[in-house]
Parts: C-alpha cells; structure tokens; sequence
C-alpha cells in the first residue's frame, strides 16, 4: 500500500484485523503531513524513494523493495512509481490500483501499465462507470466506495445565526472556492445571519480571503490546516458544509458531514448525487451558480421539518452504506476471490532492465536532472534518508 490519509488507514486496520501483515509503503521522494498520524496509529511505514529524486534509483527501490519481501498482495493507492514498475514485480503477487480522484490525470495514472493490474478500483460509481468505458484502462473495473470512521452525536440544531463550514483544500482548480464569497454575499443580502469557517489551506487562499473582504466582509473566519480531530470537532456544530468542487472521488468531507448532521450543499457532479441518495435534488448545485447555494441554505432555514429530516435521512444512509466494515469487508472479499482461483492472467514479467519509462517522467530520468538535485541537495546540505529499511 502507499499513501497515507483516511481511507488507507481504514484499510490497514481491517487488514492486519483479518490476520494480514500490512506495510504501508511510500514510494516518493517526500512524506507527506500526515506521517505522524501514521506513526501514532502504529502502522509499518516504509519508505524506499524518500529523498531520492533521480526516479530510475527511485524506482529501483522500490520494485527491490515489493520483490524480496514476500508480498502477496500490493493495493497501490495512486502511486505512480508503483504503476510504473508494475512489469517487473513478481508474477505470483496479486496487483490492485485504486483510483480516488475522476480527471484526466488520474485516468492516465491508473492507465499506465493497466494490463499488469488484476483489479482497478474506483471508489464511486459513476468513477466506475467512466473507467469501465475507458479504453485505455485494461483490467477488470469493480466498486470499492470509501468511507468514514465518524459516528456522530447530537445533530447540530438550526437557530439564529447559521454555521457553514468549507473543509478541504483551497484550490479554485478543482476545489471551485472562489465561487464561496460570492454565495456568502447572496446569503447577506437575503438577511440571513451566518459565520463561515474555512478549514484548510492552499495556493488560493489569499485571492480567497481578499474576496471575502470585498464581498461579504465579516463573516468568514479561516482556521488554517488543522488536525483531523479539530476539523471534525467543527464540522459537528456546523448546520451546512459547502462542497463546491469540479471534480472529486468520493469526499470524505462529505460522508463525515452526513455522520455529522452537517448537512452537505454541493455541486452537482454525479459522484455526489449518488453518495447523497434521494436527496441530492434538495442539496446539489450547478457547478458555477452561488444564487443555487444560497436557494439550498433559504429553504432549509424556512423548512425545520425538512432540515431535520435531511439530517436523519443522511446519517443512516451513511451508516448503512459507507462504513468501515462495508469497505474493508469489500477489500476482503476482492483478495480473498483473487486469491482462490480468480485473478487473471497477466502478460509475462520483464526485467526491471526493460522497463519502459512514460514519456511524461523522462525529465526525471535524465543525467542533467539527477546533476541538478545533486547540486541542489549539496547546496541545502540536505542527506538523502529513509524512514525504516
């Protein structure tokens, strides 16, 4: 496995829970912020590519790494050095890619050495429904939605002054943020009394606040990168959260807010439509229309019966459907029929010798690349180091 975030950590638990030896690998020449949430929650992190930028020696690590230590299965969770060396690793071991994000660049990410795959895993269905129409990906497409470890308390009620919060990463590319002051402002001049709480952090964030200003000034606080609890802790007094984006997967903020009763209002991408059920008419937004947000929030704060209703509507819905018994039992029941009989034959192995190097990644092969890391890391003092061998 690679990666480390929610849903890998609800896969490794109910793994090493069935009987299975986990390692949660991270195959890039960083770590990400999240390293301590791993370390604290005691999983084996090992880390083969970190400070290795030169991606050959990168990649040489790594496939070292996944061939002599007697895995049986690897679960790659979008790493593209795992893609890559897919053709070399050995035969016996069971391969499965999962796709969390629905773009043109995640496609082409699980595309890479697709035949190698025996399974490919979208987290949603019309993410499956795309990847199962998709030439380019060349194996079996199945169903494996994410979920939440959130069981929440007492719903959040409506009163006189709403909360609203917006939980993610601030990025107007994918995220569409800079469609929030624009709803806030509507949502002012309908005399509606709210707070908006921004949590998180990203490139867009000072063009965020700086409309913020100009169009709804004083009703927005931003609480920067917070630790998973602390977030969770806001979203469980908030009445709304906005979830805005162009594309995703399968939120994880949204699955906590229908645990919550934070109720989501959100862009009407179909991944969505399908997690919110019935209710997603009453909730979804076209994608660059705030007056559509603000006509979401007026009608819930006009109709009691209806908030509440949604409230409860979601939370079971979100319990029955996405928790971490339903996926990790999914992720079982997936080994354990690749195991026994299932798993398709794959093309013949090659030597890590032969491996064929995506067009895009070739900068990152090149001498003149490696000299400029090399010089990089000399003149930061920096020494190449991993976390565990």
């Amino acid at each position: 496995m690679s990666g480390i975030g929610t849903s890998v950590a609800i896969i490794e638990y109910g793994l090493k829970e069935a009987g299975y030896t986990v390692d949660v690998v991270i195959t890039g020449h960083t770590v990400g912020s999240d390293l301590r949430f791993a370390e604290q929650s005691g999983w084996n992190v090992v880390s083969p590519g970190i400070g290795e930028r030169f991606l050959p020696l990168r990649l040489r690590r790594v496939a070292e790494l996944l061939n002599l230590n007697d895995y049986s299965v690897i679960i790659n969770n979008t790493s593209i050095e795992t893609q890559i060396i897919l053709p070399c690793l050995r035969a016996e071991i069971l391969r499965v890619g999962v796709m969390r994000v629905l773009n043109r660049d995640a496609m082409k990410h699980i595309s890479t050495n697709s035949e190698y795959l025996h399974t490919a895993i979208g987290i949603s269905a019309e993410m499956t429904r795309v990847m199962k129409e998709s030439a380019q990906i060349k194996a079996p497409v199945r169903l494996i939605s994410n979920s939440t470890k959130v069981k929440g308390g007492a719903f959040p009620q409506l009163n006189d002054n709403l909360k609203i919060c917006y939980v993610g990463r601030i990025s107007n590319r994918d995220k569409n943020v800079n469609i929030l002051p624009r709803i806030a402002k509507i949502l002012k001049a309908s005399g509606i009394k709210f707070t908006i709480q921004v949590v998180g952090d990203g490139r867009a964030r000072k063009s965020l606040e700086k409309k913020f200003k100009k169009l709804a000034p004083g009703c927005v606080s931003f609480k920067g990168l917070l630790p998973r609890e602390r977030a969770q802790q806001i979203m469980s007094k908030c009445n709304f959260v906005f979830l805005p984006s162009i594309s995703e997967g399968l939120s994880n903020v949204m699955l906590e807010g229908m645990a919550f009763g934070c109720v989501p209002v959100c862009s009407d991408i179909e991944n969505f439509k399908w997690v919110l059920g019935k209710v997603s008419e009453r909730l979804m937004c076209r994608l660059h229309v705030p007056e559509d947000y603000a006509k979401r929030i007026s009608y819930m704060v006009n109709n009691l019966d209806a908030y509440k209703k949604t409230q409860m509507y979601l939370r079971e819905r979100q319990q029955r459907l996405f928790t971490p018994n339903v996926t990790v039992q999914a992720y079982l029941d997936m080994i354990n029929e690749l195991r026994y009989g299932k798993a398709r034959e794959l093309p013949a192995t090659c030597s890590f010798q032969q491996l064929e190097i995506p067009k895009e990644y070739l900068l990152y092969c090149s001498p003149v690349w490696r000299l400029l890391q090399k010089i990089k890391n000399t003149f930061r003092g920096y020494t190449a180091h991993r976390i565990s061998d």
